[in-house]
């Protein structure tokens, strides 16, 4: 059989606190590696949409009229028509919505089958609800 050999006396206490530092640290480790944030799964809007808009505001004739709607979503990115013109409109990965022109602005919300927002230059606003079309 084989003897260990005795440690010093004034050894002892350094190989204690050896091993309790090492579980501290380890257990520091352990604990940071539970804080990280979860990463939120990306929402992808691009496809087809069919809906319609509503009016919540009339302040002049020349306010564009409510009515059906069929948009298509191209890498995030629809184009609303608004007066003759076009709102390039940004849909974000956080469920959001939104695009302007000079005047005008547009804010809304997406999951991963409806978009729906408003759209106002101070004087008319449409509502509107697209839902997207199965392929």
């Amino acid at each position: 059989m084989i003897a260990k050999p005795i440690m010093p006396a004034r050894e002892r206490p350094f190989r204690k606190r050896q091993s309790s530092v090492r579980a501290i640290v380890l257990a520091s480790l352990l604990s940071l590696g539970a804080c990280v944030t979860p990463v939120a799964p990306t929402i992808s809007a691009d496809g087809d949409y069919r809906g319609s808009t509503t009016r919540f505001q009339v302040l002049r004739r020349t306010c564009p009229r409510p009515g059906l709607l069929r948009l298509s979503v191209r890498n995030a990115t629809l184009f609303y028509p608004w007066a003759g013109q076009f709102i390039q409109v940004s849909i974000l990965n956080n469920g959001t919505v939104s695009g302007s022109l000079p005047g005008v602005q547009l804010t809304g919300t997406h999951d991963t089958t409806i978009i729906q927002g408003d759209v106002t230059d101070g004087q008319c606003g449409l509502h509107f609800t697209l839902t997207r079309l199965e392929n």
